[in-house]
Parts: C-alpha cells; structure tokens; sequence
C-alpha cells in the first residue's frame, strides 16, 4: 500500500479550516457578520415601480424607521430601538392611486442578531391585527407578515445581510411581486444570494 505525504495532509486540514471559517457569517451573537452598508445608497437602486412614485431615500432617526416599519409614529418601540443603539438608517416610500403605498427601508445595527430581530419583529407586529406568517418562495430566510381582508391589505418583508436590516413594507393594492422584486435586489445589491 502507498504511503501518503504526512506533511501535505496537515497543510490541507488547515486550508479546509479557513475556507470554512472565511464562509460563515457572524461567530456569535454580537458579531456584525460582514459590513455595514451605506443605507441611502442601497435604496437608491430601487426604481420607481409601476404607477407608484416617490421621493429619493433620506436618511431617518429611529422615530422615522419605527414609523418606516410600522406605518406610523409609537413612541414606545422608538425607545426599545434607540437602546438597541442604531449605527444608521434610511427609507425610501412610493405612492400610487388608490391609497397605494410601498416603502423600503435599510437600518445598521452593532450585530447580525439585531439587525434580524429589528425586521423580524416589526414584520410579526402585524400578526397581532391578524395576519398570517409569510415567506415569499424565493426568499429563504426572509421573515414576513400578510393582511389581506375587506377592510386593508398589508405586506411586510424582512431581511438581515450581515449588521444590516432590509425591510420592505405595502399598503393597498401594490401586488406582491412588486415587494418580493424590491426585497430581491436589496439582498443582491448587499452581496447574498437567496433562494
């Protein structure tokens, strides 16, 4: 039987070793996971879609993101998010006939674990008035929330790349394509691919 070099199998060890590491993401729950995005400039790659129109991103405080994220002001849940010490935020909104309203939103926080919790949650804020859980297929990983009765009709998409929260929100009759669309090139505008 053929004798293997000893000196090559812990070079290889060690070289499969990094590649694995260089691959994970965040090491624990404080780990930021990649890089923080620049907010404004990553909505900036959303067009306009259809009939909806809007004014560029702007930068937002937390007041601006919970209202972003929720559809409107609490002063309650801008607190709980200023203790989670926000790095930046910006969010870009779309209005369309009918009441029609799609907003983005894109917030950095200190870790990968707040930046998943600050979507997620919001998103899961509007099973409280009823609406199912809600994962677009596609999008594994994502964490949403879908009203859809008589009297409103109401999406909400989150997702985390890294210390970066994406968050894509519609009122009215704004199709789900369009939100799955926006959410799509979020992520592959921050370097991930979901599928």
């Amino acid at each position: 039987m053929p004798r293997r070099p000893t000196t090559l199998l812990p070079a290889l060890a060690i070289a499969l070793l990094a590649m694995i590491a260089a691959a994970c993401g965040p090491e624990g729950p404080t780990e930021a996971g990649g890089e923080p995005a620049d907010a404004v400039a990553l909505l900036t790659i959303l067009p306009s879609p259809g009939a909806l129109r809007g004014a560029p991103a702007a930068p937002v405080d937390e007041a601006g993101l919970i209202e972003a994220l929720t559809g409107s002001p609490d002063p309650e849940l801008t607190t709980t998010l200023e203790d989670r010490r926000m790095q930046s935020a910006a969010v870009r909104r779309w209005s369309g006939p009918g009441d029609q309203e799609l907003v983005a939103a894109v917030s950095v926080w200190e870790s990968h674990l707040v930046a998943t919790g600050i979507g997620g949650q919001a998103a899961e804020l509007l099973q409280d008035d009823g609406a199912s859980a809600w994962t677009p297929s596609g999008l594994n990983g994502s964490r949403g929330a879908r009203l859809e009765d008589q009297d409103r009709t109401e999406r909400r998409l989150a997702f985390a790349v890294g210390p970066n929260s994406l968050y894509v929100r519609s009122v009215g009759d704004v199709d789900e394509e369009t939100l799955t669309r926006a959410m799509t090139r979020l992520i592959r505008s921050s370097g991930v691919e979901s599928g």
